[in-house]
């Protein structure tokens, strides 16, 4: 089945900021400025495709996309705005392979083998730089049986646990995936992870995936120090581990899918992914075996219709599925309702949008008030130095929220006046809750896995988990309990969510 029917049934094709941006993540963008006319440049909402730019995290590729095109009807304010946010995100992930890296050393030192899920490391295997991707912590996989000593040593590190709850007996080992600990002083999120998917489903064990790692240099790193007695065992390598290019798409796909592909980010991953040196005819049994082709169907039916992607020759079979076609058309779907939704008029003519003059006001004095800017701090002015640096380019800059009623994305600054403080704060809950993914569907994310894998999920939910021992705890002796009273709990959490 053509996968260009995916965007023609889903009418993408009508969405003129989508269609640049999607253009624009592609590898090839030599074609663009003869494809698009200048018309549509004129009268494209470059307010809305910066909101698209910050929702899918992709800033950084588009940043650098537009400043080598360098297309006059591209406004110098956005390009300033995205640069202010390339730079703060390139800070952000060296920070965050900084701290990787030392506790990747602090784990190992002790006997604990570690694998690194995207974040840095991926950024450095798929992209050869951490400032092209975007992360908001660190993800690192270990073996079941390490997680007690790791968790100790995580809190050696100054690690606190984010949910505090208790594992019942040992259901969490394949029921839950990961655990999320917080540095208080730094504001570094890790992911512990034990399983690469929650629900028991069918994944390599860690033994396997240590056995295909790559080693993945990290930036900066231009030696290898071996490990020698236990005197000189912190002495290490800034090299870390990652998944093997076969088990990283079979990862890749099946997270990108359990999300719904709500964020285009994932599937530039699998198109970069595409073009890496991958054994696709290996990987195919690999999928069959623990149920990953209806997720890598999707995926490359997503990416060859989005970005254009060429699907290896032993990946078209279960691209052309009409599984994988009707998983795609779901996943845009999700994809379109998480866009956030444009912004009511605050002040000036009545034009369906923010004056750009408005919303660099907006901007400043809301930036206080968020707690941490979204997947790694990607925001505008971010710090006191950004916030200067749009500040002198006068009240007509374009920032995150700004939009235009003109072909001139400056012409409206003048007729607004400056915003309130409430006003802006109201505005930036308009825009969290505008842009708040709606969590995918149930009966979605059983049809993305086979027949054998879905009775398992079910018989799974008959197990405990670590959620009912926040719901009624019990001393551990008394673990055994939660299993006759699993269907009371889990009543009892479903209908507290309503």
């Amino acid at each position: 089945m053509p996968t260009k029917s995916v965007l023609e049934l889903a009418n993408w094709n009508e969405d003129q900021e989508l269609t640049l941006l999607l253009s624009l993540l592609g590898k090839d963008v030599s074609h663009w400025q003869d494809k698009t006319a200048a018309t549509q440049l004129r009268e494209m909402d470059w307010v809305r495709f910066l909101r698209l730019t910050e929702h899918h995290r992709v800033v950084p590729t588009v940043y650098l996309q537009l400043k080598t095109l360098n297309h006059p009807f591209i406004p110098a304010e956005l390009l300033r705005n995205l640069q202010a946010q390339y730079h703060r995100n390139t800070l952000r992930m060296l920070h965050l392979q900084a701290e990787a890296e030392r506790l990747t050393r602090l784990l190992i030192a002790h006997g604990i083998r570690v694998l690194m899920l995207k974040g840095p490391a991926l950024a450095q295997q798929l992209y050869g730089d951490v400032s092209l991707r975007t992360s908001k912590d660190i993800d690192l996989l270990i073996a079941p049986d390490d997680m007690d000593e790791a968790e100790h040593w995580m809190k050696e590190a100054g690690y606190a646990s984010k949910s505090g709850e208790v594992r019942v007996l040992g259901s969490w080992k394949w029921k839950d995936h990961h655990a999320s600990y917080l540095h208080p002083q730094k504001r570094v999120e890790i992911e512990l992870h034990w399983r690469l998917h929650p629900d028991g489903g069918g994944e390599p064990s860690f033994d396997e995936l240590w056995n295909c790692r790559k080693m993945g240099k990290a930036a900066g790193a231009s030696r290898q120090v071996p490990l020698g007695s236990a005197d000189n065992r912190t002495v290490m390598t800034s090299c870390m581990y990652t998944l093997g290019s076969e088990h990283q798409f079979l990862y890749l796909s099946a997270h990108g899918a359990r999300h719904g592909w709500f964020r285009l980010r994932w599937l530039v991953d699998i198109d970069r992914l595409a073009v890496c040196a991958v054994d696709w005819e290996a990987l195919l049994p690999m999928m069959r075996r623990y149920g990953g082709l209806p997720a890598g169907g999707q995926a490359w039916a997503l990416a060859a219709a989005l970005l254009g992607t060429p699907i290896p020759e032993p990946m078209r079979p279960a691209s052309a599925t009409r599984q994988a076609h009707r998983l795609a058309l779901s996943a845009l779907a999700f994809m379109q309702a998480s866009v956030p939704a444009p912004y009511p008029i605050a002040h000036g003519p009545s034009t369906g949008r923010l004056a750009p003059s408005e919303l660099l006001h907006s901007r400043a004095l809301a930036e206080q008030a968020e707690a941490a800017p979204p997947d790694g701090g990607a925001s505008v002015c971010g710090t006191c130095g950004e916030a200067a640096m749009l500040a002198t380019s006068g009240v007509t800059s374009i920032t995150e929220d700004a939009s235009n009623a003109d072909h001139s994305p400056m012409s409206t600054a003048t007729r607004c006046a400056p915003i309130t403080p409430a006003v802006a704060s109201s505005q930036v809950m308009t825009r969290n809750t505008a842009a708040a993914h709606q969590p995918v569907s149930r009966t979605y994310l059983l049809s993305l896995k086979e027949p054998r894998h879905r009775l398992w999920y079910l018989i799974s939910r008959l197990f405990p988990s670590t959620g009912d021992s926040a719901v009624f705890p019990l001393p551990r002796q008394l673990h055994f309990l939660y299993i006759p009273l699993r269907p009371f709990l889990w009543l009892k959490r479903r209908f507290s969510k309503h």
